[in-house]
C-alpha cells in the first residue's frame, strides 16, 4: 500500500529564484482542493522547472491562468 497521492491532473512551470513561494502561497490560498508540487530542476542563476499536480480541474485551469 502507497501513501502517494495520484494527481489526475499536471502542468509544468519555470520560476527565477526567489519566485516559487509566492507561488506556493497562492496555491495554498486558492485551491479548492489537494494540489502538491514536485521539483524537477532547481533554480539557480537559471529558472528552475517544476511539475504542478492537482485533484481538481478547476484548481489546475485557474493556475494556468493566473501564471500567465
Amino acid at each position: 500500500m502507497s501513501n502517494r497521492i495520484e494527481y489526475k491532473y499536471k502542468t509544468q512551470a519555470d520560476f527565477e529564484f526567489g519566485q516559487l513561494s509566492s507561488v506556493l502561497e497562492w496555491c495554498k490560498s486558492n485551491c479548492g482542493e489537494r494540489w502538491g508540487y514536485f521539483v524537477l530542476s532547481p533554480s539557480g542563476r537559471e529558472a528552475g522547472s517544476y511539475e504542478f499536480c492537482f485533484a481538481d480541474e478547476r484548481d489546475l485551469i485557474n493556475f494556468i491562468l493566473w501564471k500567465k
